[in-house]
C-alpha cells in the first residue's frame, strides 16, 4: 500500500476536458480514474484497464513492471499515463487533452482544473514511477497518442521513448546523461557516445543528431511521427540536460 498511504480517503477531483468529465479518485488502497468509456484502477502493483464495449465491458488486468508514469502534454497541456511493464518498453494506457482553449468560454479554467488534477495523480502514483522526477508527451494528439514520444527525466539523466512502425509500444530510444554521456540501444548492441555540449544536439531532417563542437557526427536517432518543431524541443530538452550536468561542476 505505500504508493497511496498518504492519500485522504474517498478523495474525488474532476475535471472537463475535450472528450468530457474526467474523474480522479484517490483512496487508501486505490487509484482510479475515469474518462467517457474508459477506467484505469491502479491497486497495489496492478492496473486494471475497464472499457465499455458494444457487447458489454472488456477488462484487462496488467501488472505494473518496472513503473507507472504520468506525463504532461506538450505542446496541448494534455495528460497521458505510461506503463512500463518490461524495462525499456513503454505503452499509453490513458490519455485525456484539455478543452480548446479557443472555442471554450470556460477554457482556461478548465485547464486549471486539469493542471490541479494531474498534479494530484502524479503524487498519488509517485512510488510507483520509480525514479522519474517528471515526464512530458511530445508529438500529435490524434491516433490515441500512438506516435507520441515520451521524454523521462529522471534527474542525472533523461530517457527517451518511440514507437517503431507496426509495434504497439514503445521502445527505449536514447539515454543522455548529465554528464554528456549518450547511450542509444541497436540491435547489435550500445552505441555510447560523448556529447561537450548542449550545442552539439541539433536536429537535422528527420533525426536529432549529436556532433563534435568541429561539427563532425556522432550519432544520430530518427524521430519521423513528430513535427520538426517537436523535434527541435527535444534536442532543446536535450541539450538542458547537457548544460545541467555543466551547471553543477
Amino acid at each position: 500500500m505505500a504508493p497511496f498511504r498518504d492519500a485522504l480517503a474517498g478523495e474525488v477531483m474532476t475535471s472537463p476536458t475535450s472528450a468530457g468529465v474526467l474523474s480522479l479518485e484517490v483512496a487508501p488502497r486505490h487509484v482510479t480514474i475515469a474518462l467517457a468509456d474508459v477506467q484505469i484502477a491502479i491497486s497495489e502493483s496492478i492496473l486494471t484497464i475497464t472499457r465499455a464495449a458494444r457487447r458489454g465491458v472488456r477488462r484487462v488486468v496488467r501488472p505494473i513492471g518496472a513503473r507507472l508514469i504520468v506525463a504532461r502534454g506538450m505542446p496541448s497541456e494534455g495528460v497521458g499515463l505510461w506503463l512500463e511493464a518490461t524495462s525499456g518498453e513503454v505503452e499509453r494506457v490513458f490519455g485525456a487533452e484539455p478543452r480548446d482553449l479557443i472555442r471554450s468560454d470556460d477554457g482556461l479554467a478548465a485547464l486549471r482544473q486539469l493542471d490541479r488534477l494531474t498534479h494530484r495523480l502524479a503524487a498519488a502514483v509517485a512510488g510507483l514511477s520509480r525514479g522519474v522526477r517528471a515526464a512530458v508527451e511530445i508529438g500529435p494528439a490524434a491516433d490515441r497518442g500512438l506516435d507520441k514520444v515520451l521524454f523521462a527525466d529522471f534527474g542525472d539523466h533523461v530517457t527517451l521513448y518511440r514507437r517503431s512502425l507496426f509495434r504497439a509500444r514503445s521502445r527505449k530510444l536514447l539515454e543522455a546523461y548529465q554528464d554528456g554521456r549518450v547511450v542509444i540501444p541497436t540491435p547489435s548492441g550500445e552505441v555510447r557516445i560523448m556529447c561537450q555540449s548542449r550545442f552539439g544536439c541539433t536536429v537535422i531532417g528527420d533525426y536529432v543528431r549529436f556532433t563534435t563542437p568541429a561539427g563532425d557526427d556522432l550519432a544520430h536517432v530518427s524521430l519521423p511521427w513528430v513535427t520538426r518543431g517537436d523535434r527541435d524541443e527535444i534536442a532543446r530538452r536535450i541539450g538542458a540536460v547537457f548544460e545541467r550536468g555543466a551547471a553543477s561542476f
